[in-house]
C-alpha cells in the first residue's frame, strides 16, 4: 500500500515529521476523529507542519490523508497485519497461494489509487481533444511500448486512427511531421526519459496537444506536456513498481477507450458489422482474436 509504505521511509522525513508519523502509526484508531489542529497539539507540532507532511505524500491536505490512511489501514488489518503490507509485497517467504492473493490485491489497489486521482473534467477535455484529432500518436519505450501497442489496437476498434512509436528515429520523425491536428500520449513511469523529453520538446514547438501518463507530476517531462495524468506507482523494482504502473496505465487507456465506445456506440456497432463481413466468417481456429 503506497501511503503506508511511504510512511515507513524514515530517511524522507525531518525529525518533526517523523514524530507526527510515529504518533499516527501508534494510534491509528484515533486519526478518523482527530482534526489537524488536534493532531498537531498531540505531536507538539503545528497544523502547518502536518499540512506540509500531507503534501509531501502527494496529497492535497489532511482530509485526503485521513481518507487514504484509514482505507489502507483497514485493508492492512484485514490481511492480518500492517507489517505484512508495509514490507516487500512478494518475498521468499510467500507460498504460491500468497502470491496469487497478493498480486490480485496489488492490481486492485493500483486501479483504485489511479481511479481516485482521476479528474473527470480533465478526462472530458482529453477525450474531446482525442476525438477531434486526425491521428492519436503514442510515444513510449520498453515495457510501456507494449501497452501503447495494445492501446492502438483498441483505439482502431472504436474508429480512432492511432499509431505507437518506439524507435527514437521514428519518434522524432513523427513528431516533426505532426501538427495541432494530432494528439500525443506519452507514457513514462519516471517522467525523466531523455529521449521522450526530446520528443516532447519537438511536439511543443509544433503545437501538438500532449498528455503524459506518469507517476511524477514534478518531473521534467510533465512540464513539457499540456496534461498530466497520475498513475499509481512505486519506483522500487522489488515493490513491483513496474507491474503497478502498467496496470494503472492500462486502466487509464481502457477508460478512454470506454468513453469513445459509449459516445459512438451505434456508429461503432455498424463499423464492427462491416468489419466482420469484410473478413468473412472464419473457422474458430482462424479467428483474428
Amino acid at each position: 500500500m503506497r501511503l503506508l509504505k511511504a510512511m515507513q521511509e524514515a530517511e524522507r522525513f525531518s525529525p518533526t515529521e517523523q514524530s507526527v508519523i510515529d504518533y499516527i502509526m501508534r494510534n491509528p484508531q484515533e486519526i478518523a476523529e482527530l482534526s489537524i489542529r488536534e493532531l498537531a497539539e498531540r505531536t507538539f507540532t503545528s497544523p502547518a507542519a502536518v499540512f506540509r507532511l500531507c503534501q509531501k505524500f502527494g496529497l492535497k491536505g489532511y482530509n485526503e490523508f485521513k481518507i487514504r490512511f484509514m482505507s489502507e489501514m483497514s485493508r492492512a488489518v484485514q490481511d492480518g497485519s500492517v507489517s505484512a503490507i508495509i514490507r516487500r509485497p512478494i518475498t521468499d517467504k510467500d507460498s504460491i497461494g500468497d502470491i496469487v492473493r497478493k498480486m490480485a490485491a496489488l492490481e486492485v489497489e493500483a486501479i483504485e489509487e489511479t481511479k481516485n486521482e482521476m479528474d473527470l473534467t480533465q478526462l472530458e477535455r482529453i477525450a474531446r481533444r482525442m476525438d477531434k484529432a486526425t491521428v492519436i500518436d503514442l510515444y513510449a519505450y520498453d515495457q510501456n511500448y507494449a501497452i501503447a501497442e495494445t492501446a492502438v489496437y483498441n483505439l482502431l476498434q472504436v474508429k480512432r486512427a492511432a499509431v505507437a512509436h518506439n524507435a527514437m528515429n521514428s519518434q522524432f520523425s513523427q513528431a516533426l511531421i505532426s501538427d495541432k491536428t494530432h494528439f500525443a500520449l506519452l507514457i513514462s513511469r519516471s517522467g525523466e526519459n531523455r529521449r521522450l523529453m526530446r520528443t516532447a520538446r519537438i511536439l511543443k514547438e509544433r503545437h501538438v496537444p500532449t498528455a503524459l501518463l506518469s507517476c511524477q507530476k514534478d518531473a521534467p517531462l510533465s512540464k513539457l506536456c499540456d496534461e498530466f495524468l497520475y498513475v499509481a506507482n512505486t519506483l522500487d523494482y522489488l515493490d513491483c513498481g513496474g507491474n503497478i504502473f502498467s496496470v494503472g496505465v492500462r486502466y487509464y487507456l481502457d477508460v478512454l477507450f470506454g468513453i469513445f465506445l459509449s459516445r459512438n456506440f451505434q456508429e461503432i456497432e455498424e463499423f464492427y458489422d462491416v468489419f466482420e463481413a469484410s473478413i468473412g466468417h472464419p473457422d474458430e481456429k482462424d479467428r483474428l482474436w
